[in-house]
């Protein structure tokens, strides 16, 4: 039996007063691919939120793992179902994927040696170390995506969640 990550026992969650989830159990274990299908508007994003902490469920527990033994805080990496911003922005590709290693750190904490290592590792990885230092407002959609789908696994997350993949 494969190690678990998450475990959702009889969860429910919505908003305003409105469930949208109802009585959901579900185990991911390391190794596991998980696509969740459904219609608009079925609750979708709303389970990813509640598996990412972004949302407290209503009913239920949620309980994470690492190495087999609980946590607070796992390890994920996230890309969301749209991600705006204002593409004046002067931000490079190289440092949208630093970000991701900002979790659980101060915004005026340096980068290290390692951190910068491992954004270039991953930009290689897909294809964008030749628009390192574009502005992300610059990139095609396409290289856009890669280098937010670059921050969410620049962490080297246990799980990586991505909610609609490919929308841009």
């Amino acid at each position: 039996m494969e190690e678990k990550l998450i475990e959702l026992c009889h969860v429910s969650a919505g908003y305003e007063g409105r469930n949208v989830l109802h009585d959901i159990s579900l185990t991911i274990s390391k190794k596991d691919f998980l696509g969740i299908i459904g219609p608009n508007g079925g609750g979708k994003t709303t389970l990813i939120k509640v598996i990412l902490g972004l949302l407290s469920p209503t009913a239920g527990t949620i309980t994470y793992y690492h190495e087999g033994i609980e946590t607070l805080t796992p390890n994920m990496g996230y890309l969301p179902q749209y991600t705006s911003f204002d593409k004046q922005f002067p931000i490079s590709v190289k440092d949208v994927i630093l970000s991701g290693k900002l979790t659980n750190r101060s915004l005026t904490t340096r980068y290290s040696q390692e951190d910068k290592q491992k954004a270039l590792q991953v930009m290689n990885l897909l294809g964008l170390e030749s628009v390192a230092d574009k502005s992300i407002g610059e990139l095609s959609g396409g290289q856009r995506q890669r280098a937010l789908i670059g921050r969410a696994l620049v962490c080297d997350p246990e799980m990586l969640i991505l909610d609609e993949p490919g929308t841009y």
